[in-house]
């Protein structure tokens, strides 16, 4: 529930930024188009990461003792 309530936020801010990119970009107020990318580059990746590793905690959290199923086997 914790992972997928992340990859929620992830993708509303993700939603957010994408809005207010896209009305700079409409405004011509930007200078440089590579700091822009830098950023997208940037974004992606946390939220690329944010899966590997999040996914590899939801693996070890329900490998537990605790959850029905979990521990050594």
């Amino acid at each position: 529930m914790t992972y997928g309530l992340g990859i929620g936020v992830f993708s509303f801010l993700g939603w957010l930024l994408n809005g207010i990119l896209d009305e700079i970009k409409a405004a011509n107020f930007h200078q440089n188009a590579d700091v822009y990318a830098l950023f997208n580059y940037a974004w992606v990746g946390l939220f690329v990461a944010y899966l590997v590793f999040g996914g590899w905690w939801v693996v070890r959290k329900y490998n537990e003792e605790e959850y029905v199923g979990g521990g050594r086997l």
